[in-house]
């Protein structure tokens, strides 16, 4: 018997050899079609008939458990596969011809529908092996890593010839429209697209993109049925400028709504005769300045400021001008597949027999294992995601209602979703919303999941120095990273930003015991510095991030070391941040100004540089200074200013307190109210006692 694994490779290169997010998307969407390519041709090649007539028979006779035929269970699948992942599927077959010809069979496939994507497959012959052990899994892997060596690189098939014309985009020559390479012609290919001189792989890949984004659109549907109606009623979105236009359309319905609220004719642009009442008049005026604060609040950059509101200003209501990238990554995945045996033995005997269909020591034991952990992980994370959609939408929905604005988008728009890995664009004020309600349902599926709930301690059961992995039920964890950027932002910058903010989650949350989900964040300002590493070290001195989630529930919040602060310990500050630099409702006052804050972080924004310099003089200067601010605050209001933390949380909080909703802060605090204490003189009375 032969074991075979296909696999694609350079996933990363792929996907963002283009900066333009249609076409990463469209990649993204070719990877994960790599088990649908080999279910194709084991049919094809008639392996997967002649390995059921050979074996399924003798298997189907030995006695087992028999779980039931859902689409997580091992046993929904055929006894030749091993794994089944997105861009790696495992396989037997009974000779080497017909590995050769399934191999050659899904390249062939790949090489038509998806040009420039890197496949390669390997096999070894099991011996007298019947079944698949870890031992084998590796030889496999190995032979995998040999072959990746003598092999010639995808870019080969693309030579490059001095009269060919060079692709929009692209290192590659560029291709003619693909209605030339098919018989039939091709008549839904972008106009644009076929005016533009691109690459073959990039026109495969724009064409694909629609229907990529339709399908995650209805794979999250299909997960989540309480998303059909904001399908139906066009309120999902496919992609970034779709998000934009609904965003433009409000606009246009506002700047309407605002014209009569002024009593303005459009067509004419006067103002009706006095004859009109005057306390109708107030009346108007006074709804006009709410609702143009509501749609500075939804659409500006910058804080409001007070001012005389004019009807000419109705023209200045910008577009959606800030989006985010999220990346989420779990924690561990890897470890599983390379610890299997340690993998296998933190489940129970009773647990491993009923999710897996078989006894732990049983032959078939870990092609059932590997299997069933990577569709279960599959679902839990399509489920995850579908249900943190679901949540922003109905959170997007009760902030437009309370704004008195129609709820016309939900503002997320789903990039990759395959294995555990998760990237989705939002705009800015959902992101981490939207982030922190998918890492509490990731976790809250897998602790529930009668498989997944004993996998979360297994990469540190294998770390040397460990007698045994953590046998005890529990979440597995993810980290997240969220870069906050401008709308026309380069794609691939900010996901790779992204994909550092995970990194540097990771770390924290897996240095934990146990580990924890992180998140972190960076809100891009100045886009002349684009490494990531020389950005990220820029604050590291004086912020808190990451940030953890608290996925124990014997565990308190405000427990954590105090410089990674849990997630609802961040909220219930930035809650009481928001309360303190409001005005008060009875004397008119700030009870924290947001200029003193904004100080106080640019005084510990010049140590941090002047400590990079070697100024330690300047350095120190600028941190007392930055304490005597403090110092000031906490003397007006004692304890309400200890409250938020110290100064090195400040900047978290100018930053948080701009991108969390309110409403979103009192339902994480289950509270009806995120005000601060009612009046200055209130709470310098409580400081004083």
């Amino acid at each position: 018997m032969q074991l075979v694994m296909i696999e694609t490779n350079g996933n990363q290169n792929y996907i963002f050899s283009s900066p333009r997010l249609r076409e990463n998307i469209g990649a993204s969407a070719q990877l994960v079609r790599l088990k649908a390519w080999t279910d194709k041709a084991l049919r094809e090649t008639h392996v997967r008939q002649a390995w059921a007539e050979s074996h399924e028979p003798k298997k189907q006779a030995r006695p087992k458990p028999s779980p039931p035929r859902d689409a997580t269970s091992p046993s929904h699948f055929s006894s030749l596969w091993v794994s089944r992942a997105s861009g790696k599927v495992i396989f037997m077959v009974d000779t080497p011809q017909q590995a050769k010809a399934v191999i050659g069979h899904v390249t062939r496939t790949a090489l038509a529908q998806a040009p420039g994507i890197d496949i390669s497959g390997v096999f070894i012959d099991m011996g007298e092996a019947t079944h698949v052990d870890e031992a084998l899994l590796r030889t496999l892997h190995s032979e995998a890593s040999r072959y990746a060596l003598e092999r010639l690189p995808a870019g080969s098939r693309f030579s490059q010839v001095p009269f060919l014309a060079r692709a929009r985009d692209s290192a590659l020559p560029a291709a003619p429209p693909l209605n030339t390479f098919l018989p039939n012609g091709l008549a839904d290919e972008a106009k644009q697209d076929l005016i533009t001189a691109y690459s073959l792989p990039s026109r495969v890949k724009r064409y694909e993109a629609y229907r990529a984004r339709k399908a995650l659109i209805e794979r999250a549907v299909g997960t989540k049925p309480g998303l059909e109606e904001d399908r139906d009623e066009g309120r999902l979105v496919r992609d970034p400028t779709q998000l934009e236009n609904k965003y433009k359309e409000l606009q246009e319905q506002l700047k309407h709504d605002l014209m009569q609220t002024f009593l303005i004719d459009e067509d004419e642009d006067t103002v009706p005769d006095d004859s009109t009442d005057d306390v109708d008049t107030d009346t108007a005026a006074d709804n006009a300045d709410y609702s143009l604060r509501a749609i500075e609040e939804v659409f500006q950059d910058t804080e409001v400021v007070d001012r005389e509101i004019e009807p000419d200003d109705l023209v200045n209501i910008t577009k959606l001008s800030k989006v985010a990238v999220i990346h989420i990554d779990g924690n561990g995945i890897g470890a599983i597949m390379r610890n299997l045996e340690i993998a296998k033995s933190c489940v129970g005997v009773k647990e491993f027999e009923s999710s897996v269909g078989c006894h732990p020591d049983d032959p078939d034991a870990v092609r059932r294992f590997i299997l069933g952990v990577s569709t279960r992980l599959d679902g839990v994370v399509t489920s995850a995601f579908a249900d943190a959609w679901f949540d922003v939408a109905r959170w997007a929905q009760r902030d437009k209602r309370a704004q008195q604005l129609d709820f016309t988008v939900v503002p997320v728009v789903p990039v990759i979703l395959g294995g555990d890995d998760v990237t989705v664009i939002t705009s800015g004020d959902y992101a981490i919303p939207f982030t922190t309600s998918f890492l509490k349902h990731f976790e809250e599926k897998t602790a529930s999941d009668p498989l997944l709930k004993y996998l979360h301690g297994v990469d540190r059961g294998a770390a040397p120095g460990d007698d045994q992995p953590e046998y005890t039920p529990g979440p597995m964890t993810a980290a997240a990273g969220v870069a906050v950027v401008r709308r026309n932002f380069p794609f691939h910058i900010a996901y790779d930003l992204a994909e550092r903010l995970v990194e540097s989650a990771k770390r924290v949350g897996k240095a934990q015991v146990p580990a924890i989900s992180t998140l972190t964040y960076h809100v891009l300002f100045d886009t002349t510095v684009l490494d990531a590493d020389e950005v990220l070290s820029a604050y590291k001195s004086f912020t808190t991030r990451p940030f953890l989630l608290n996925p124990d529930p014997a565990r308190p919040a405000g427990t954590s070391a105090a410089q990674h602060p849990d997630w609802v310990e961040v909220c219930e500050r930035v809650n009481k941040f928001n309360g303190l630099t409001e005005e008060d409702e009875k004397s008119g006052e700030t009870r924290f100004p947001r200029t003193r804050a904004t100080r106080i972080r640019r005084f510990l924004s010049d140590a941090a540089q002047a400590q990079l310099r070697g100024e330690t003089i300047l350095r120190d200067e600028l941190k007392k200074r930055a304490e005597e601010e403090w110092s000031s605050a906490k003397q007006a209001l004692g304890k309400h200013v200890e409250a938020i933390g110290g100064t090195n949380g400040l900047f978290d909080l100018l930053e948080l307190s701009d991108l969390l909703p309110k409403r979103y802060l009192a339902e994480q605090l289950g509270e009806t109210s995120s005000r601060a204490p009612e009046s200055a003189s209130q709470q310098s009375e409580e400081a004083q006692a």
